[in-house]
Formats: C-alpha cells, sequence, structure tokens
C-alpha cells in the first residue's frame, strides 16, 4: 500500500525518545497530584479579653503529726507499762490465790469460812474483798469479817463470831442465841450457857429471833447472880427464874424490863441483908412489886 492516508485518519509518527521521556514525567506528576494528601487542622484557642493569667498551684503538703509533750508521753509510757503487768499478772500462776490465813474462829469451821469466800483459783487482782466478806458473813456464827489481800497471791480473813449467852429452847428446839437476839447452830454441848425456855412460842420474833430487850435482860442477870442457870418465859408471866433462895421471880413483859432488873437487883440484896427470904416476888407491872411472904 501507498504512504498516503486515506481521508478522516490523521497519519500517526512515530515519537522520538525525549518525547516519549517527556510524557512519562508528566503521567508521573499528574499520578503524585491526583493522590489525597493528608489534612492538617489547626486548633484555635479561644481566649476570653477579662481572663487573668492562672497562677502557679503549688503542691499540697501533708498535715504535720501532732507533737505528743512530755507529760502525754509519760502517760503513754506509763499505761503501756500497766497493760504489760496486768497481762503479767493475769498469766502467771504465782498470782493465784491456793490458801488464807483464817483468825479469829473458835467456833466456824475453817474450811467452810474458806469455801464461802469463793476466793481459791481466783487471780489475787480478781477478788474482791468486800463482797468476800459479805459471803463469810452470812454463816450462822460469824458477826463480822474482813477480808485483806496482798501480792503474790496472800488472802487473810479477820473473823469476828457471834458469842452465844443463852441456849434457847423452843418449839422442841435447842438454839444458840446472843446478846443480839440472832440464833444459831448449838456447835458445842461443853459450853456453860443459861437455860432460857420459851413455854409458849411467845419469844420468837418475825424474822426468827428473840426479843433484844429480852435476852439482854437474862444476859444480864446471869452475870449479876450467876448462880442462876434456868429462865423461862410465857406470856402471862413474863420472864419468870428462881433465885438462889428458891424465891420465885416473875418480871413480866420486855417493855421497861432492864429498869426492873437493875431495881430488883438492889431489892435482892436489901432482902438478902434482912434476912428474908419471900416465897414470891411478882414484878410484872411498872407500878411496883409485891411480895409473898411465907
Amino acid at each position: 500500500m501507498s504512504g498516503k492516508a486515506k481521508p478522516g485518519q490523521v497519519k500517526s509518527r512515530s515519537r522520538t525518545p525525549e518525547e516519549r521521556r517527556r510524557t512519562a514525567r508528566k503521567q508521573s506528576r499528574t499520578y503524585r497530584s491526583t493522590a489525597p494528601g493528608p489534612t492538617k487542622v489547626e486548633r484555635k484557642t479561644r481566649v476570653s479579653k477579662a481572663a487573668k493569667p492562672a497562677k502557679s498551684r503549688q503542691p499540697r503538703q501533708a498535715p504535720a503529726m501532732p507533737r505528743l509533750g512530755k507529760r502525754r508521753a509519760l502517760a503513754l509510757v506509763l499505761a503501756l507499762v500497766l497493760v504489760g503487768l496486768v497481762v503479767f499478772g493475769f498469766a502467771d500462776s504465782h498470782f493465784y490465790v491456793h490458801a488464807a490465813d483464817i483468825r479469829g474462829v473458835q467456833y466456824s469451821p475453817m474450811d467452810q469460812i474458806y469455801q464461802q469466800a469463793d476466793v481459791n483459783g481466783y487471780s489475787i487482782f480478781w477478788v474482791n474483798t468486800r463482797e468476800a466478806a459479805q459471803r463469810i458473813e452470812a454463816l450462822p456464827y460469824v458477826k463480822r469479817a474482813t477480808v485483806l489481800t496482798a501480792l503474790p497471791n496472800l488472802v487473810r480473813i479477820d473473823v469476828e463470831e457471834r458469842v452465844p449467852v443463852a441456849l434457847w429452847r423452843v418449839n422442841g428446839q435447842d438454839l444458840w442465841v446472843d446478846v443480839d437476839g440472832v440464833t444459831m447452830p448449838v456447835a458445842s454441848a461443853d459450853v456453860n450457857l443459861p437455860v432460857f425456855t420459851d413455854l409458849d412460842g411467845s419469844t420468837v420474833r418475825p424474822d426468827g429471833g428473840v426479843d433484844t430487850q429480852l435476852i439482854s435482860s437474862v444476859h444480864e442477870l446471869k452475870q449479876q447472880l450467876p448462880e442462876i442457870n434456868e429462865f423461862a418465859y410465857d406470856r402471862f408471866n413474863g420472864l419468870q427464874f428462881h433465885l438462889a433462895s428458891g424465891t420465885a421471880v416473875l418480871l413480866g413483859k420486855p417493855d421497861g424490863l432492864a429498869q426492873r432488873v437493875d431495881e430488883l437487883l438492889v431489892l435482892q440484896g436489901s432482902l438478902a441483908s434482912l434476912g428474908q427470904m419471900p416465897l414470891e416476888i411478882d414484878w410484872r407491872y411498872e407500878d411496883g412489886y409485891t411480895l409473898k411472904l411465907p
């Protein structure tokens, strides 16, 4: 075919190497420009016109520990020492009670007093001396008790016992009675006491004891007239007994009895000096006495 171009066709020519390199460089620049690049975002800070410059903050300091004064420090040390001593006292067996020194006992069994005190096996720091004494005073022969303690485990019990002044026979029962009218069991038959017989149960108080004025009068008569060993009482004649001469004496009820006893002792001395021995002295009333002569 001939080298002429047909109508409507553009005749192409061959490109030179330089043109081809330029074309390649353009394509390369176009590719790089079409690639999306990173977007730079600018942050704007809104500043108020009236805002003041912020003050720099100082770091917060921890609160300082309060200082202990010398007295408080000494008190703390003493408290710790005391706690240590208490712990040591409760832990050491040398501070536990296993016996007691009991004094002043004549009628009460010692083992009964020690058991009643209820201190055995307790730490000396736990012994309540007042309560222990009250428990001992509940025993029939004990009037008063005192309990003392000392380190490491010493217990001393001082007892004041009741002193019986008469053997009281009432309702078929024999009891000891002291000057306060308090009764107790008979501890020994070898004790020499005057016998005071209640003939009709009229001497018994609501608490089970004997009228104090009555038993005090019996005790005084026994001291002044030791030869008298038997007394009696009933509702009608009151206190009654016999003198060594055989004279029967009726002294009446407890009211005013102490005064009549004193006057009777004076009268008895006067009659003895005169050599008179009446069969009966009736002094049951406060207005005077009557004598029954042989």
